[in-house]
């Protein structure tokens, strides 16, 4: 099966056959990350819109939430995205997430500062955040343990809460 992920909703895709072997994956998170980390690309409640049309097309649908950024209200902003979920897909048979919460790169990070990219201060935070080491060598930095367990629980409260019938199936 091919998969991808995207952030664009891409309507001439609707006319190819995917054979039911095709996976396509809607990033979604709050819309107010999302227009400042993801300019140029497909507004959230358009990509859930999308859910219902390419299930209709043949396709395997997942919702990728990625990146989870972790704020001060950021199980607020998760609420709402995941009522406009649970309100605007239909459909709801045999639609999967995918959970992965932020990690950042130390070299995208200086490269970020360095041009004056929007949203650094919502991606580099090294108080709550530990060194990870990639298996290609970059230094990134991840969720410190201590609080990522946490609020990978409360994650799971809350989409459990609002969207029981998406299955998680995996979150890390």
């Amino acid at each position: 099966m091919a998969t991808f992920a995207t952030k664009y909703v891409n309507p001439k895709l609707l006319s190819f056959n995917p054979e039911g072997k095709v996976r396509i994956r809607f990033s979604l998170m709050p819309q107010k990350y999302s227009t400042i980390l993801e300019p140029n690309t497909s507004t959230i409640i358009d990509r859930i819109k999308a859910i219902d049309m390419f299930k209709k097309a043949g396709y395997d649908v997942h919702i990728n939430f990625s990146p989870v950024i972790v704020t001060d209200n950021w199980l607020d902003e998760y609420r709402i995205l995941f009522k406009n979920v649970d309100k605007l897909v239909t459909d709801k048979d045999n639609v999967h997430s995918e959970v992965i919460f932020l990690t950042h790169n130390k070299n995208k990070h200086d490269y970020n500062i360095t041009n004056n990219i929007a949203g650094e201060d919502l991606l580099w935070n090294p108080e709550i955040q530990e060194d990870k080491v990639s298996q290609c060598g970059g230094l990134n930095l991840r969720y410190k343990v201590k609080y990522k367990t946490k609020w990978i629980n409360q994650f799971k409260e809350l989409h459990n809460e609002l969207i029981s019938w998406n299955n998680i199936r995996y979150i890390f």
